[in-house]
């Protein structure tokens, strides 16, 4: 392509003209650009000579493409790196005021990119240590002549300071992190420290300037007694606003190195802790920074200043405490506490920009995440402080008035909230703040705390009545905006909790009145709902306890049985309300109290209102009932009012009323699925399933659970009732796994499985064998499997029954399979899974295969029946152990390597065929989740220990070979990137590889070549992967196999097959030992145990090499002395070590392993406490200097060729 093709292709790309057929031809001509072999050269040409701005990016963009990909990074020299390095910053330097803003930015991430990747490149041509890409700010000198100069600088360290402290979307792999890991390090303790005093230096000199202008003290101390909003020039302003975003970049580096910054949490935003290194803690003690970025807001108010200087502020009071001793952080609170009592005192600069009052929430946020209750009670004029902060919490973050004047975000609130209720629940874990007697009024939380949860609650009672949008934004999102800042609130309402509990029970009588009397409820409804809710997170903070100035506990009890009788009584009010509009009339009390004969038009009364009542009696279900909520006094209060006097006939209402939600026939997904949820929370713990299988609901129930009782059970709900918006195809079936799963819960507990409950049991079953019959019915025209022969079997034309629809049949299948799925799952004991198994085989079980073989196409179909399958083969409890005289494990297991095999020989083939993996969603569903499923399966049935294997091969019996087929053809049928890129894929394979090395790793070893070679390949992936599940499997079948091969090797009876693969592989091998010494190096390695174990074998395999080109490739980059000692830790590893694999062996390698590494570290100078030993959860911080002299391991990625031409293990055995 000539300049001017690719100048219009670029204009027609980014310019978006065009269709989207045009701009995928447009976008995939460009595409081959970054493969060409001239590719550096001919982009710097496209930036030479460009025309417009669009090739000019297309150009950058290519250049990181160029850069990103591994293979081509080793491909360019130093000299074209650097070269190109040093052309883009000339570049900059020249066009930087002609050039369009997204242009420069991909110039500037290119060049940030280059100075990462080559972070620790050596001039070949010059024998020193010095490294050229490190000198960058000595090149960003010349770039202070002029504001716009100087603003492409500091863009430009911008960009290098997210460059080294995030991870790119190329490193993703362990191996990739391990090198962005040690960049970052080496960065943080040489450059980060220098580039902040750079950035503060000059912004002081911005505030000292305007302060003089002003006629103002310079002294940062002196806070202007009024805010003002200085106009700098728009130059000057862009360049200042930079320097502050590059003080915040330095604040939020990852100091730690773990791969993610402090923007990339937001929950637990005030959880997060500044990890800098002791050599910043003069500048953190000294107070003028906290003064400067202060004066900020005084001087700067209502510009997109202050958000950045709030911000940094932010992370300033983050430090880690470990860095300050007790007078140190009593100096910073005073100066931040000060800083914010002032702010407070003069709002008007927050009030006016959405994006400065969230940053200063965060701040005071902040202050309770890293400081205790007793020492913010020791600043100066606490009271003052907590004063202030009171009234600015009601009159400007709760005031609904203000909300109309101004958006604030349910975030900004959510920080002041947290605020309140942490430092309120501090006095749990205390009695007294300090040694007087009158500390514990000291914080004067009891005088504020009740004040503002009294206005929290009656201001959104206030508003929710009229104002739509505001409603809609506390109850949009499964109400999780509203759910935390109640959460919130019921710690606080502990403080005072008799007031509490008398303003919410005035609340609840006023709003029940008005609900009686007038017509149109739908705003009381609003006012009833909220309501609800926050007597759900009342009573769902009962564990709480603040000793120092709560009520008994008992005596909070009877406060909680005041609000269970409110909800109650407005629970049977809704349902006669219901009953009546509905005209239902009941026909069986014991399971519900509005159970109708017709059903097809009942709906609940009000969604949210009926989702509050589940919400409530959830929270109080935790804390009140099961194995360990125990209370009389409150079941006093139900019993004075309500007549209820046990847990027992409460829990006997909750569960009429989950009844009767499961009764209607149009109802939403979200409340139904609820109901189930709440129903299966009830039958986890065995005091829970003892009471409930009492109950006569129960006993209704468990006699009667029918679709005509229950309609989301009917087999065909999904399309009797499509005319609900809400409700989804097959949504509704999925909740019967969970539903039935609850009830085979109960099962456990009320039939012991014996002669005696067979009446029941088969009383029980009814429905599902009503099912089943007729499925058997539809099918008898299906021929049997067992009759035909292979040819048969594939000629086999399409089922076309008579006595139901395709669809009907779907419809039957994916419920009955669901159904017994989740009450297989609950079925723990022998003699219950027993049962179970007697009544589904020999009736009904060849019945899913034959409906495998129809749906083979349908995902909705075989998804939940392989599914059903994998429960029924998983020996949970060793449940499978059948009476030696019945053969039904050796049944089970043919019965499943039979539907394993029509799943490979029609399904897999028909995905394969049709389905493309650009679809997404759809080939996730259609392929790569039934292989997951049958991934487990595979692994169920190998570590099941129910069934000999060698059975099936002495009798002829081909489902065992069957079997090993179908992991053949999922072998064969996904890709190794499809492999790694779905997490649950991933964990999958390695299950099974892992369990398939223990049970037959002769079968694992004697593969084709091409089979063991994507075995092996998938092993040397999975040692660089992060997760240690992944990386023991790979040890594991690692492991083994070398074992099993030493072994046939000792005894001279390795086939040819065998010792060809070693052969053939020994280059990966290699590859493998290089990539787990690097990892126990460099890496942090938590299960060097395991590791271990399969490295002997490695070694012993690779011996003549490990010694000679090996050695040479852990030792390269590395100076002479460290040389020196690396090389002499190496051989001190295989010191007193036996060239056998025996365990006794294995344990004095470990030992040996252990040593090594420890020495390695120290020769190093890598300190493991700070660089490769951090969790990503930690909060403390060495002060310990890392060594910056640490090589990039450029031939980690390189295999290393063989010279030689004997086969390594006959090669070990001659030693």
């Amino acid at each position: 392509m000539d300049a001017l093709e690719i100048e219009h292709l670029c204009s027609q790309l980014y310019s978006g003209t065009g269709n989207n057929d045009q701009m995928r031809t447009v976008s995939q001509r460009l595409e081959i650009f970054v493969n060409q072999t001239n590719c550096l050269s001919q982009c710097r040409l496209l930036l030479d000579r460009a025309l417009t701005p669009y090739t000019q990016f297309f150009g950058a963009t290519t250049l990181i493409k160029y850069f990103n990909s591994i293979t081509n990074q080793s491909l360019v020299s130093f000299k074209e790196r650097y070269e190109l390095r040093t052309y883009i910053l000339e570049y900059l330097y020249k066009h930087n005021s002609s050039l369009a803003p997204f242009v420069l930015s991909e110039l500037v991430k290119l060049y940030a990119r280059l100075t990462k990747n080559s972070w620790f490149d050596l001039n070949p041509n010059i024998n020193n240590e010095n490294y050229p890409f490190q000198t960058f700010t000595d090149d960003l000198l010349k770039f202070q002549i002029d504001p716009r100069h100087f603003s492409v600088a500091l863009q430009i360290l911008i960009a290098i300071l997210t460059e080294m402290s995030v991870p790119n979307d190329e490193e993703i792999t362990a191996r990739a992190f391990t090198k962005h890991r040690k960049i970052c390090i080496s960065f943080r303790d040489t450059k980060l420290i220098d580039i902040y005093l750079f950035a503060t230096q000059y912004l002081r000199d911005v505030i000292i300037n305007q302060k003089k202008s002003l006629g103002l003290s310079i002294e940062f101390n002196n806070y202007p007694k009024t805010i003002h909003s200085i106009q700098l020039q728009s130059d000057y302003y862009i360049v200042v606003e930079k320097l502050l975003s590059l003080a915040l970049a330095c604040l939020t580096y990852d100091f730690l190195g773990t791969g993610s910054t402090i923007h990339d949490v937001d929950i637990s935003d005030e959880h997060q802790t500044l990890q800098v290194p002791l050599v910043w803690h003069d500048h953190v003690v000294d107070g003028s920074y906290y003064q400067l970025f202060f004066s900020y807001y005084f001087l700067f108010s209502n510009t997109t200043l202050v958000p950045l200087a709030l911000s940094c502020l932010v992370q300033l009071s983050s430090v880690r405490r470990s860095l300050l001793n007790a007078n140190e952080r009593l100096s910073v609170l005073n100066l931040i506490t000060y800083g914010i009592r002032l702010i407070i005192e003069q709002p008007g600069g927050l009030l006016t920009d959405e994006k400065s009052l969230h940053e200063f929430c965060r701040l005071i946020g902040r202050l309770k995440s890293n400081a205790q209750l007793h020492e913010l009670i020791r600043i100066d004029n606490y009271p003052l402080f907590t004063e202030r902060l009171f009234r600015f919490t009601i009159d400007h973050l709760l005031s609904v008035h203000h909300h109309r004047s101004y958006h604030l975000s349910p975030n900004t609130l959510h920080y002041i909230l947290s605020y309140w209720s942490k430092i309120c629940a501090y006095l749990s874990h205390i009695s007294k703040l300090s040694d007087s007697d009158d500390s514990s009024t000291l914080h004067l939380l009891d005088i504020y705390v009740p004040q503002i949860v009294c206005y929290y609650v009656q201001s959104r009672l206030d508003a929710i009545h009229n104002d739509d949008t505001f409603y809609i934004e506390l109850f949009d999102n499964d109400q999780t905006v509203l759910q935390q800042q109640l959460e919130m609130i019921s710690i606080m309402s502990r403080l005072d909790y008799s007031k509490i509990c008398a303003l919410l029970c005035n609340y609840f009588d006023d709003i029940a009145q008005q609900y009686q009397q007038i017509t149109n409820s739908e705003t009381i409804e609003r006012r009833f709902t909220f309501l609800i809710y926050v007597l759900g997170c009342v009573i769902g903070a009962r564990g709480i306890t603040l000793s120092s100035l709560s009520i008994s506990s008992d005596d909070q009890d009877l406060f909680d049985g005041e609000l269970v009788v409110r909800v109650l009584q407005l629970m049977t009010y809704i349902q006669q309300k219901t009953s009546d509009e509905n005209n239902q009339k009941p026909i069986n009390i014991a399971i519900t109290t509005t159970t109708t004969t017709d059903k097809i038009n009942s709906t609940p009364y009000s969604e949210r209102l009926e989702l509050a009542i589940l919400f409530f009696f959830e929270q109080f279900r935790r804390q009140y009932i099961g194995d360990y909520g125990r209370s009389n006094k409150v079941y006093q209060v139900l019993f004075k009012h309500l007549g209820i006097a046990d847990e027992e006939q409460l829990l006997s209402i909750f569960v009429k009323k989950l009844f009767t939600n499961l009764q209607y026939s149009i109802i939403t997904d979200k409340l139904i699925q609820r109901t189930v949820g709440c129903f299966s929370d009830l039958t986890h713990g065995y005091q829970s399933v003892r009471k409930l299988v009492k109950l006569d609901p129960i006993q209704y129930f468990i006699n009667n659970h029918t679709q005509d009782l229950f309609p989301f059970l009917h087999p065909t709900s999904t399309i009797n009732h499509t005319h609900n918006r809400n409700l989804t195809i097959s949504s509704w079936s999925r909740l019967r796994t969970t539903f039935y799963s609850a009830v085979g819960r109960m099962l456990m507990y009320e039939f012991r499985y014996d002669d005696d409950d067979d009446e029941r049991i088969e009383a029980f079953m009814t429905p599902f064998t009503n099912h089943c019959t007729r499925l058997v019915q539809i099918f008898k025209e299906f021929p049997d499997f067992s009759l035909l022969n292979p040819g048969q079997f594939a000629a086999m034309t399409q089922f076309n029954p008579t006595l139901a629809s395709l669809d009907e049949i779907q419809s039957l299948i994916i419920g009955i399979s669901r159904d017994l799925r989740g009450l297989c799952s609950s079925l723990l004991s022998k003699q219950a899974y027993t049962s179970f198994f007697d009544w589904l085989y020999p009736s009904y079980l060849p019945l899913f295969l034959k409906a495998l073989y129809v749906f083979y196409d349908r995902k909705d179909v075989y998804n939940p029946l392989l599914k059903f399958f994998h429960e029924l083969t998983s020996n949970r409890q060793e449940r499978l152990i059948f009476d030696s005289t019945k053969p039904s494990a050796y049944l089970l297991f043919r019965e499943t390597s039979n539907l394993l095999y029509i799943f490979q020989t029609k399904t897999i083939l028909h995905v394969t065929t049709t389905i493309s993996e650009n679809d997404g969603d759809l080939f996730y569903k259609s392929k790569l989740k039934p292989i997951i499923t049958c991934l487990r399966i595979l692994q169920t049935c190998l570590m099941g220990n129910y069934v000999n294997f060698g059975v099936f091969q002495l009798y002829s019996d081909p489902c065992f070979d069957n079997f090993l087929q179908v992991f053949i053809s999922i072998l064969t049928t996904i890709k190794i990137t499809h492999l790694f890129s779905y997490p649950k894929l991933t964990l999958a394979y390695f299950s099974l590889i892992e369990t398939f090395s223990i049970v037959k790793i002769d079968y694992l070893a004697n593969l084709s070549r091409p089979l063991f070679g994507y075995i092996l390949e998938t092993i040397n992936e999975g040692f660089l992967s992060s997760e240690q599940i992944i990386q023991n499997s790979c040890c594991v079948y690692l492991d083994t196999l070398l074992s099993y091969v030493f072994r046939l090797v000792k005894k001279q009876l390795a086939s040819t097959n065998l010792m060809n693969n070693i052969h053939e592989y020994e280059n990966l091998f290699r590859q493998i030992l290089i990539n787990l010494l690097n990892g126990i190096i460099y890496s942090e390695c938590k299960n060097i145990y395991t590791v271990s174990k399969p490295l002997l074998g490695l070694i012993l395999l690779n011996e003549n090499k490990f010694f000679t080109d090996i050695k040479q490739q852990l030792l390269y980059g590395h100076t002479q002395a460290k040389q020196a000692i690396l090389s002499t830790a190496l051989d001190n590893l295989m010191t007193g070590i036996d060239r056998t694999l025996k365990e006794s062996n294995k344990e004095n390698f470990t030992q040996n392993m252990t040593q090594f590494r420890s020495d390695v570290q120290d020769a190093l100078n890598v300190n493991n406490t700070e660089l490769l030993s951090i969790p990503v959860s930690s909060s403390s911080s060495s002060s310990s200097t890392i060594s910056t002299n640490v090589p990039v391991i450029n031939a980690i990625s390189n295999s290393i060729p063989s010279s030689s031409t004997t086969a390594p293990v006959e090669e070990l055995m001659t030693l």
